[in-house]
């Protein structure tokens, strides 16, 4: 049995890909297995009867699943042009989306030669040289079986997550079908006791200040500009009388815009720089299904899953949205301890000022702050070029060769 395999999803905008791999091939640690899982497609899937509810609401009403779309081929084409040894696998696009991805990679046991695999999506970006190498020796821990992403690590009560779609004065057909999946999905769930008990005891957000909706940015300090931490701080002074902005380290809880200081929240274990903490809570989880599995949680969760034929419920339209949750349930329903940590940051929406930043000029922002002063790149179309890479990092010029 290898020792440990990163998963990559790979499915449009190349330099999302582009900044993953960069990202990659500034690892000091360089002893792993990379796959590829391209998502072929775009979710159409009209000939699948789970879906024949969704096309007759959709011609009736127009409204769609916005976060469907299309698959690049260019990303094959600049994967296959780098040095690096890549095995390849194919899955469809569909409502299931990463977690789908996921449930047949997993279904398939992809992973069952490796004792840890690392399943991340494309635009994810390592936050220093030595995050990949903070996470391998954070598996010689002996409780070390699920770690999640931290930087959007969030909780939702179940009241608002049960109504998210019901809440409008004009709610849609499609609103509401939605919502139904939504619900239907946990009470499938919940045929399993151990599921239902924990279904059962959900209310709201345990921590949090918000007992509705709380999302807690455990990053680096790194991803902050000097205006971020002048304006953070100026923010928190001003409405909490708060300076752990100042501090070292701080964790954000958003939408309130309060600075914690760690050790506040949770005990952390660092290493090379890289934080980590347990979560007992089964009910906070990692935005857009990004995690590191043992070999031993992967055998239970797919002994649970065949129990029960789980894997169905990434079969209907809408899955994507009820079962991002569940990965965070999943460590305390099989029995194991769950950790976060701060060493992966894949960009969707700013922290302070909430506006997206998954595009090319966000990606190479957060490079250039990861890897300041050994890596510079920018932004080239649908691609990104490398302006400067330091001479020590020649191991980062022979994964990428001449194509950056």
């Amino acid at each position: 049995m290898s020792d440990f395999g990163i998963f990559i999803l790979a499915h449009h905008n190349p330099w999302l890909m582009m900044g993953s791999i960069i990202s990659l091939a500034m690892q000091s640690e360089k002893d792993f297995d990379l796959n590829i899982v391209y998502i072929r497609g775009n979710g159409i899937c009209q000939s699948n009867p789970n879906y024949k509810t969704f096309y007759e609401i959709q011609k009736k009403s127009k409204e769609d699943n916005y976060q469907l779309t299309n698959d690049d081929e260019r990303i094959l084409d600049f994967l296959k042009s780098i040095n690096l040894k890549i095995k390849f696998f194919e899955v469809d696009n569909d409502h299931g989306l990463d977690t789908g991805a996921w449930y047949k990679v997993i279904r398939h046991k992809l992973w069952k030669k490796y004792k840890f695999s690392l399943m991340l999506m494309e635009g994810f970006l390592f936050t220093g040289v030595n995050s990949l190498k903070a996470i391998k020796k954070f598996t010689e821990h002996q409780d070390c079986h699920f770690v999640d992403m931290g930087f959007e690590k969030r909780c939702i009560s179940k009241k608002s997550f049960m109504e998210m779609y019901l809440r409008g004065n004009n709610t849609s057909d499609m609103e509401v079908y939605h919502q139904q999946i939504i619900n239907d999905t946990y009470k499938f769930f919940c045929i399993d006791k151990d599921f239902k008990k924990i279904y059962d005891e959900w209310v709201n957000c345990p921590g949090a200040k918000l007992e509705d909706i709380s999302t807690f940015n455990y990053v680096t300090r790194k991803i902050y500009s000097s205006l971020d931490i002048l304006k953070l701080g100026l923010f928190n002074l001003r409405k909490y009388r708060n300076i752990n902005v100042f501090s070292k380290r701080f964790v954000l809880e958003n939408p309130i815009g309060f600075c914690h200081k760690p050790k506040k929240l949770f005990k952390e274990i660092s290493i090379k720089g890289t934080n980590f903490h347990e979560e007992k809570s089964p009910y906070y989880f990692g935005c857009m299904c990004q995690h590191l599995f043992s070999n031993q949680f992967l055998q239970s969760l797919t002994a649970k899953y065949d129990e029960h034929n789980f894997w169905s419920a990434a079969d209907l339209p809408f899955s994507a949205t009820p079962l991002e949750l569940i990965w965070g349930v999943m460590p305390k329903w099989l029995g194991y301890k769950k950790w976060y940590f701060d060493g992966i940051h894949r960009p969707r929406k700013n922290f302070i000022s909430f506006r997206r930043e998954d595009d090319v000029e966000g990606i190479c922002r957060y490079l250039n702050r990861y890897y300041k002063k050994i890596l510079r790149v920018l932004p080239d179309g649908d691609s990104i070029k490398i302006a400067f890479l330091d001479k020590r990092m020649s191991h980062a010029r022979k994964i990428l060769n001449d194509l950056f």
